[in-house]
């Protein structure tokens, strides 16, 4: 798996980019749920079917821009390397993230929870969405620690399982590299199947300078 990001931030899931809100609950799972109920809460008119499991609210969540324990990655180097380059406002390197590893679950079934609880590992979901479907996308589902300390990033993580390698996208490089990987079909409305993502790609492609 592959991730592409902007600049060199550390490598945790969105909702662990939060250590100080965290420090208004019990600890980082109790942060997590009620952040999950809250978005189950206010969602639920506008699903067009309602997640099943914990899983899916996780996927459906993240989808949307809710910080979750999963962290968003790709089965695709091509479309990781674009999120590395898209953004022409940013002005640092990028950073592209590759993952081995040596198992990794399709589906995260409640019967074995004590297990992918407390482990860091690959999750290649069925295709929830078309975005998903779009991107490739897979994630690497975090342990979420039980006190409130700051998460360690993930290439700090001891794991025997799964091993990560950091390149450096230099920020001289990332408008040909957009160029090239709009050629080769990685572009904001067919990564983004929507309104959003053709708005998006009109905007990169007529109003940079």
């Amino acid at each position: 798996m592959f991730r592409g990001q902007s600049r060199d931030w550390p490598l945790r899931p969105s909702i662990g980019r939060y250590p100080k809100i965290v420090q208004g609950y019990q600890h980082w799972r109790a942060f997590h749920d009620t952040v999950i109920d809250e978005f189950l809460r206010q969602a639920r008119p506008h699903f067009a079917q309602y997640p099943k499991t914990d899983v899916e609210a996780w996927v459906e969540a993240q989808h949307h821009g809710v910080p979750t324990r999963l962290l968003d990655t790709t089965t695709n180097p091509l479309k990781a390397l674009f999120f590395a380059a898209c953004d022409p406002k940013e002005k640092t390197d990028g950073v592209f993230w590759a993952f081995e590893y040596d198992s990794w679950r399709q589906d995260m079934d409640s019967h074995y929870r004590e297990y992918w609880d407390e482990q860091l590992f690959p999750f290649l979901p069925p295709q929830y969405t078309s975005r998903l479907t779009a991107q490739e996308g897979a994630f690497i589902s975090c342990p979420l620690p039980k006190n409130k300390r700051p998460m360690i990033p993930l290439d700090k993580v001891d794991n025997e399982h799964m091993r990560c390698t950091k390149f450096t996208i230099p920020r001289s490089s990332k408008a040909r590299i957009r160029r090239e990987l709009s050629i080769l079909g990685c572009q904001y409305r067919l990564l983004f199947p929507d309104v959003d993502g053709v708005a998006r790609s009109i905007v990169l492609s007529e109003f940079q300078e």
